[in-house]
């Protein structure tokens, strides 16, 4: 497993992994090489295989299993793998669950929450426009992960983040009861709604040509105006829907169109915020040991985290 294998520098290792993303390069000598990404269930790895014949081009596609020996080297304080072979591998000749990272909620109970919560919506437009834009884009929307690399980069990590930013609005309308429980749901719900358009698989995802052009943020728009348009949704409602999706990532330097201007924008950019930085601290907290710190993390600020000890739980008379 990656986490096991990143703890020591040196040795040689033999082991299988996924690619999940790759691109050739030119080092400063002018000879071509391979920069990868591999995968397995308990994380990712970067690796470079230095020198390239036609045969590790033919082997080297994202989503396929290779066998590779090489050595873990602290690149920038990161551990990077130096391949020195490579061999392809048959899907059949392994668990392909070990290389796979799925979501940590089953993904028929993620369809269950997901149909709980669009119950919820009272208001018959809002509720109609977010069934069936997600309808016609379910299979993304259910299999696709929410990042490439950085957060939710599994499959059904779309769909599982969505989810945990619908449960923790409506947590907070408890406590805040004017915000509108309706644009809270559907804004939750549809705020990634472009990642099905800005991805193209479920499994070593990569960037569509939409994707690189226009991004998510701006997809996600087109698509809910164009189904409110169609589907003749009163003005407002289609554009605090639309808003809520063009600001949720705050500002425009983190790709907003807009600032959130409503209290429900507002709420969706700082769950979406919260959500993807737990998510990565989570993926950083498996390969830190309690009492130590993380490697910095370029997504949060380029800073360590410490990871305390955990409490024990004790009697008290």
């Amino acid at each position: 497993m990656i986490k096991d294998y990143i703890k020591y520098e040196g040795p040689v290792m033999s082991a299988i992994f996924m690619i999940k993303s790759l691109s050739r390069a030119v080092s400063n000598n002018g000879n071509p090489y391979l920069s990868l990404v591999l995968q397995d269930v308990s994380g990712t790895l970067d690796a470079k295989k230095w020198t390239i014949d036609d045969e590790d081009i033919e082997i080297a596609q994202p989503g396929k299993l290779i066998r590779v020996d090489g050595q873990i080297l602290i690149y920038k304080g990161h551990p990077q793998l130096k391949i020195n072979y490579m061999e392809g591998v048959q899907d059949s000749e392994v668990d392909l669950s070990k290389y796979v990272p799925v979501a940590p909620v089953p993904l028929e109970d993620l369809k269950e929450l997901f149909d709980s919560y669009l119950n919820q919506i009272e208001d018959l437009e809002i509720k109609t426009l977010t069934q069936n834009l997600i309808k016609e884009n379910y299979t993304p929307y259910t299999t696709y992960p929410a990042a490439i690399t950085v957060h939710h980069a599994y499959i059904s990590g779309l769909l599982y983040h969505s989810l945990c930013i619908c449960k923790s609005a409506l947590e907070i309308q408890k406590d805040y009861p004017f915000l509108i429980k309706d644009y809270l749901i559907a804004g939750s719900l549809l705020h990634d709604i472009g990642k099905t358009r800005e991805l193209n698989s479920a499994i070593a995802s990569n960037y569509t040509e939409e994707g690189n052009l226009i991004g998510h943020i701006t997809i996600g728009a087109m698509m809910v105006y164009e189904e409110g348009k169609k589907e003749k949704i009163s003005e407002e409602k289609l554009t605090v829907l639309i808003h809520m999706i063009l600001s949720h990532h705050g500002k425009p330097e983190f790709g907003s169109a807009k600032v959130p201007l409503t209290a429900e924008a507002y709420v969706l950019h700082v769950l979406d915020d919260l959500d993807a930085k737990m998510e990565t601290l989570r993926n950083y907290w498996k390969n830190t040991e309690e009492g130590d710190f993380t490697s910095k993390i370029p997504w949060m600020e380029n800073v360590s985290f410490f990871k305390p000890h955990s409490l024990k739980k004790s009697n008290t008379k």
